[in-house]
């Protein structure tokens, strides 16, 4: 490919996720309090492409998409079909998680793979136990606002993702930013960052800028995908320092594979194969463009290996009615483990024992 990483992320419109410098310039022109024009000089901003590249000299990468309950659990069963048969992506080099897939990654770092699918098995036998992590009540005319702002949004510029970041902060969610995170932290069993490889994604609310977290910023990893799950009008959303941040899917990007450039191999999940598609089907809560097959084209462009695994519907489903429901967890469990069986040659191959 001609153009540099840089440019192309530009041309795809992704750079659109570091809005702060083009909002302060706009500020700067209509005379806006100078209180709006303060910068947080955290660390925890990053825009697209991601540098230094975290991949860069890596032997293997993995990229995990959100999803909800509906991925957490196919992925898991998905990875443990494979872990019976030799094959550990759980050593991974560096792992990037996004929203569901940050739980997962969580797990898989930290070695607890085995609690979280024995978990999910017994939700899925007493599926009115999930309210313990999410609660399940009607939602308040505040989260119907959040979540139909996201949704119908078709623009994924800083406009548009701070509008929907005013949404998330102004809805009424019975999981709020405490008890969120709180909750987050009995579902994965560990408060402390459980490796340097592991790192989650969020968006802040308030500036639409993307943040990314690692075992450096010294914060929690119930926190970490507490702020990158927290779905506007559903979850949250989660303070990260000085910063109240929404789920890391509200952006162009459901996987944010740039993170993980520069590494040799790449094994990529995402729930849906970044068509438009995939909010009609119930398999994706935001409308904003997804750039997975340009990021996927764009690593191996840069001599990256790279298997991505597309999950979409479980056989028999035409439309999933929320991707938070239990009720999928028992045949997301089945279709993960199904396909992770399927896949062991190739996996083997392709990752190695």
């Amino acid at each position: 490919m001609a153009t540099s990483r840089r440019d192309f992320f530009f041309l795809a419109g992704a750079a659109s996720l570091a809005p702060m410098a083009t909002a302060t310039r706009g500020e700067a022109q209509t005379g806006a309090s100078p209180a709006s024009q303060i910068s947080q000089d955290d660390g925890l901003a990053h825009p697209v492409p991601y540098r230094p590249s975290a991949g860069q000299g890596k032997a293997r990468g993995l990229v995990l998409g959100g999803g909800g309950v509906y991925l957490s659990s196919w992925m898991v069963a998905y990875f443990t079909a494979l872990a019976e048969n030799g094959i550990d992506v759980g050593q991974a080099d560096i792992i990037v998680g996004t929203s569901a897939g940050s739980l997962v990654g969580a797990v898989l770092a930290g070695g607890r793979l085995a609690q979280l699918e024995k978990t999910l098995q017994q939700l899925a036998k007493a599926p009115e136990e999930f309210a313990k992590f999410v609660p399940l009540t009607p939602p308040t005319a505040s989260q119907l606002r959040a979540r139909e702002i996201s949704n119908t949004a078709r623009l994924a510029d800083s406009a548009t993702i701070q509008a929907i970041g005013r949404a998330a902060m102004a809805a009424r969610n019975p999981a709020g930013p405490a008890e969120y995170r709180v909750s987050l932290e009995h579902f994965l069993g560990m408060t402390a960052w459980p490796s340097d490889k592991l790192y989650t994604t969020a968006v802040d609310c308030f500036t639409g800028e993307r943040i990314i977290l690692s075992q450096a910023d010294g914060l929690q990893v119930n926190d970490g995908c507490a702020a990158s799950s927290s779905l506007p009008g559903s979850q949250g959303p989660t303070w990260l320092k000085d910063r109240l941040c929404m789920d890391g899917g509200i952006s162009e990007s459901s996987t944010h594979c740039d993170v993980v450039a520069g590494v040799k191999k790449a094994l990529v999940i995402s729930l849906t194969d970044g068509t438009d598609t995939a909010v009609k089907l119930g398999l994706r809560a935001s409308s904003l463009p997804n750039t997975l097959m340009q990021e996927v084209q764009q690593l191996q462009s840069e001599g990256t290996k790279v298997a991505l695994k597309v999950v979409g519907l479980v056989p028999g489903v035409e439309r999933v009615d929320s991707i938070m429901n239990p009720k999928w967890i028992a045949p997301c469990l089945a279709n993960g483990r199904e396909r992770g069986l399927a896949d062991v040659a190739e996996m083997r191959a392709f990752w190695g024992a």
